[in-house]
């Protein structure tokens, strides 16, 4: 169990990097020399598709860290409130780093997941 956390933790915050690291890129004023304008160069669809895709990570290991920490801490499995809570979490912080086309398309996705682990559980 501690593996499997230190495991997701590990993927959480590579993910929480990346998407900090693509924020960072995207700022106005060094946009032209970074890899986020060579992207929007290529096709500005691709950045918010990445930007989306790496905060469904975060999200995906974040709720299977807390999932998995809290069966091993306390005995009882997460609930809803826990996948919930997690889902606003990396929504509201998609949506203010990226903007409203990365917020949607992320809450899409993740929703997609909480789906699949409600279906998981039939």
């Amino acid at each position: 169990m501690i593996r499997s956390a230190v495991i997701t933790i590990t993927f959480s915050a590579i993910f929480l990097i990346v998407g900090l690291v693509l924020w960072v890129w995207s700022a106005e004023d060094i946009i032209d020399t970074s890899p986020v304008g060579a992207l929007n160069d290529i096709n500005s669809y691709l950045t918010v598709l990445i930007e989306a895709l790496t905060m469904l990570g975060m999200f995906i290991f974040l709720s299977v860290t807390v999932i998995n920490l809290k069966l091993f801490l306390s005995g009882i499995r997460a609930g809803w409130m826990e996948v919930i809570s997690i889902f606003i979490i990396v929504v509201a912080m998609a949506w203010f780093m990226f903007g409203a086309a990365v917020g949607g398309v992320t809450a899409i996705l993740s929703l997609g997941f909480v789906v699949y682990l409600y279906l998981l559980q039939e």
